[in-house]
């Protein structure tokens, strides 16, 4: 028997799993840039840490509001229920956020301390009590920076592994449903991850090497920082490549209603959406461009071409549209996908 499943899940749901994965991968490429080298790629790690925190706080509002009954959704956070991987996701994300905010505070500047801010306070606020308590407070000066900055590691450390589970969790929350033949797909989770991983660099890349500006940044940082944030972007790509591959066939070798969801994006709905956008965009263009970048030291042995920003937006804005309308893709399609019995 054919039938056809309704659309429930909307475009807030792509945009949380969009930017829960811009998330991870901003706060995964930051700590990874701090082991590589702490000083030598501390501005990767310190964008990264600004970043992280906010795409994901903005997804979790989206997914909150789109609830049939989003008052109650604290509920969720009472009980841990191991089978389900909503349950899971949710205490996941919960430590990936505190996790998240931890790490942007250890980076912001020495004139952010919460002490130092609060000592800033004009003396006549110290006659509102819970002002008063806050500066006399033994526990609150356990966060000076200059206390906590030995830290960093450990955060970073543990934060890896998590923003690790938080990137294939986005996947593994469509693949976990059996009866969406468009998700149920073991590489649809490593997909996501990998995606997860482009977009967080591409997000640090966008304000590092767009915003910032060539001129706020000494010329021997920047081209230091570059290198290594293109040869991440680069090698992101290749794997990408490889994943959406594996994807597709994987539609193909699964059983027969697995094949019918595969129509969706070769020939059918969603295939320009998801080969121009989603593979062109996001992956082929921003390779070309990384590639163009790289050839001169990879291939010449000479060092990288002069900084260009547009280069470095047009590669960073193509990877976060493709990053986008591939989870677009594949949550309007696997509703879509017909379900043989």
């Amino acid at each position: 028997m054919d039938g056809e499943m309704g659309i429930y899940w909307n475009w807030m749901v792509a945009v949380y799993l969009f930017v829960a994965g811009v998330s991870a991968g901003a706060f995964g490429i930051s700590a990874f840039a701090y082991f590589f080298g702490e000083e030598k790629y501390e501005k990767i790690t310190r964008i990264g840490a600004y970043i992280a925190p906010f795409p994901l706080i903005f997804g979790i509002l989206c997914l909150i509001y789109d609830l049939e009954r989003p008052a109650i959704f604290w509920k969720l956070l009472l009980t841990i229920q191991p089978n389900s991987v909503m349950s899971l996701g949710s205490w996941l994300l919960l430590i990936f956020s505190f996790m998240t905010f931890l790490h942007f505070y250890l980076w912001l500047p020495e004139r952010y301390d919460l002490v130092h801010l609060l000592n800033r306070l004009p003396q006549k606020w110290d006659r509102i009590p819970p002002v008063r308590w806050l500066k006399s407070s033994r526990f609150l000066k356990r966060f000076r920076q200059e206390d906590l900055v030995r830290n960093r590691g450990l955060v970073a450390g543990w934060g890896i592994p998590v923003s690790m589970l938080v990137g294939i969790y986005t996947g593994v929350l469509l693949g976990a449903l059996n009866a969406r033949p468009f998700w149920n797909n073991p590489m649809l989770p490593f997909l996501f991850l990998l995606s997860a991983m482009k977009t967080g660099t591409a997000a640090i890349c966008f304000i590092g090497c767009s915003l910032v500006g060539p001129g706020k940044i000494p010329k021997e940082e920047m081209e230091t920082n570059k290198f290594m944030i293109h040869t991440i972007d680069f090698t992101l790509m290749v794997f990408s490549i490889i994943a959406v591959f594996l994807f597709v066939l994987g539609l193909y070798v699964s059983p027969r209603s697995s094949v019918e969801a595969a129509h969706l994006i070769m020939g059918g709905d969603f295939t320009f959406l998801f080969w121009a956008l989603a593979v062109g965009a996001g992956i082929l263009i921003p390779m070309a461009l990384e590639t163009y970048e790289l050839i001169p030291h990879f291939i010449k042995r000479v060092s990288l071409r002069e900084h260009k920003r547009w280069i470095s937006g047009v590669t960073a804005l193509s990877v976060l549209l493709g990053g986008f309308i591939l989870r677009l893709v594949i949550v309007y399609a696997g509703q879509l996908a017909k379900v043989v019995v």
